[in-house]
């Protein structure tokens, strides 16, 4: 095996999750009552993490198409709410970074959110940040993974991968990855440690849905 490279999702990973607050803000943007609200969210957003444009997006949540600068205050919050940053797993990738370690993003994002991320200075030090907005891709599809493996230049059992949702490492471990389904617990920590540090049986546990 080669020199092991880590590939990570950002929401819920490196993010933490959308903020309460957050998403009753959004909510109240689009004049919609939370549960409707987050239902909606999220069975629009496959099309929009695969490249479709807000306003798309948007107007499929409200049922009709929002005016410039609400459309604008939208993105805005929305682009937001994911930018609340897990301590620990920032603590993690200051080790792994001061150990040599190749580290990456692979993450489902819209294109606001990509460039955002592109932009942040605590990703400025990753190798690659690969969106699936750019790909018109969305994790578990197996072709993003393949289109990752090819930009990181890699072997498959050279990366692990983590990710927060099961279904997205059991993709990836169909291509040969290592994967970890992330639950931010000091043994999930420690596991991704340990896959690093040389040839290992790694096991994915239990984790919670994105």
């Amino acid at each position: 095996m080669g020199t092991p490279h880590l590939l990570l999702d950002f929401g819920e990973v490196i993010s933490v999750a959308q903020p309460a607050a957050d998403v009753s803000a959004l909510a109240a943007l689009a004049g919609l009552p939370v549960d409707a609200f987050s239902r909606l969210y999220w069975a629009h957003r496959p099309a929009y993490d695969a490249g479709g444009t807000a306003r798309d997006y948007w107007t499929a949540i409200m049922g009709a198409a929002p005016g410039g600068s609400l459309l604008r205050r939208l993105v805005e919050l929305d682009v937001a709410s994911w930018l609340h940053l897990n301590q620990e797993t920032l603590r993690l990738l200051d080790t792994v970074h001061a150990a040599g370690t190749p580290v990456s993003l692979l993450s489902n994002a819209p294109h606001d959110l990509a460039r955002e991320l592109d932009r942040h200075t605590g990703l400025a030090a990753f190798a690659h940040r690969i969106f699936s907005a750019d790909l018109a891709l969305v994790k578990p599809d197996a072709g993003i993974y393949s289109a990752a493996l090819a930009t990181l230049a890699a072997a498959p059992a050279d990366v692990v991968f983590v990710d927060d949702r099961p279904v997205n490492i059991a993709a990836a471990e169909a291509h040969g990855i290592r994967g970890i389904v992330f639950t931010g617990t000091p043994g999930c920590l420690s596991e991704i440690t340990a896959a690093l540090s040389g040839p290992s049986d790694t096991r994915t546990v239990p984790g919670p849905r994105h």
